[in-house]
């Protein structure tokens, strides 16, 4: 608990307490007043002849006197404790609005860890793309777990293989069972689950194999164009049967490659409306707001920049 919320809560206690002494001790007492002192008092006030002019009794003074400071000691106990709850409500949205930031720190840290255990890696990547793989699996993609080969899933593709700490950090953190804790500590040993590129026959959750420059791009292109046809073969209005977007991390290696430009070039002949692609420089940090035009649609202020074909 905050060090100002205890303190709060101990002084409206000890006002409660005040307040709670003053009628327990300071109300009884006023009952053994001299009896003489009473009659006096009552014959004071029979040869008043107006109300206006009668004095208040001792009694009655003492009582009011008591009564209003019970009432400000109950009132300053309230003011304490309701600006305890104001303290602990703000602290609770400030650690509220922190939740995103922890989140991407993990993917960032399971990457910096596995790199530095295997003392072999790439761990600018994973850092860099972090906010984006969260934005994706967090918020923007569809997908199961417990069924990685549902047909209508939204596909992921890191074209920059060589930063594949970022994918199993994802996935792990996303409930997939084919990375666990002990599989990101055994990244890049032979033989695991986790190997230095992204390999769809070894880890579930890897649609397909990255590491060759341009590859990944090539790939993603593929797989939107096929989820295009799909649609238009099987999709009946009111019944989207095959319904996915299919995601693209790249690097700027990726964009130096032909093969990359020339996939590119298709994905725009075939208007793949569809396919969301990230590319990532090693110079500016990422970036990342919504677009107004679409609500899958990611856009980046500055580089690393994001379009959609």
């Amino acid at each position: 608990m905050p060090q100002h919320t205890r303190r709060s809560r101990s002084l409206a206690l000890l006002a409660i307490c005040v307040a709670v002494a003053v009628l327990v001790l300071v109300l009884p007492a006023i009952s053994f007043v001299s009896p003489a002192f009473r009659t006096a008092v009552e014959q004071k006030s029979t040869l008043s002849h107006s109300a206006s002019e009668t004095p208040a009794s001792p009694t009655s003074s003492t009582t009011v006197a008591a009564a209003c400071f019970a009432l400000v000691a109950v009132g300053a106990a309230a003011r304490l404790s309701g600006r305890g709850r104001a303290s602990s409500c703000t602290q609770t949205q400030a650690v509220a609005t922190d939740v995103e930031t922890d989140c991407i720190n993990a993917v960032r840290f399971l990457a910096v860890d596995g790199v530095n255990k295997a003392n072999s890696g790439h761990p600018g990547a994973p850092m860099g793309q972090a906010p984006i793989g969260y934005l994706l699996f967090a918020e923007e993609m569809n997908f199961n777990p417990e069924d990685s080969t549902w047909v209508n899933r939204d596909r992921f593709v890191l074209s920059s293989g060589h930063g594949s700490m970022l994918q199993y950090s994802l996935l792990h953190l996303a409930g997939y069972k084919s990375v666990s804790m002990d599989g990101l500590q055994q990244f890049r040993q032979w033989g695991s689950q986790t190997p230095g590129h992204p390999e769809n026959f070894v880890t579930d959750g890897i649609e397909v194999t990255t590491g060759p420059l341009g590859m990944g791009i090539s790939n993603a292109v593929g797989l939107a164009a096929a989820e295009a046809h799909l649609a238009a073969v099987y999709n009946k209005p009111g019944m989207p049967l095959v319904d996915h977007y299919t995601y693209c991390i790249m690097g700027d290696g990726c964009m130096q490659e032909g093969i990359s430009h020339e996939s590119c070039a298709y994905a725009g002949h075939l208007g793949l409306g569809k396919l969301v692609l990230s590319m990532m420089t090693m110079a500016l940090p990422l970036t990342v707001t919504r677009s107004s035009h679409s609500p899958r649609m990611l856009v980046s202020a500055t580089r690393p920049t994001v379009g959609r074909c």
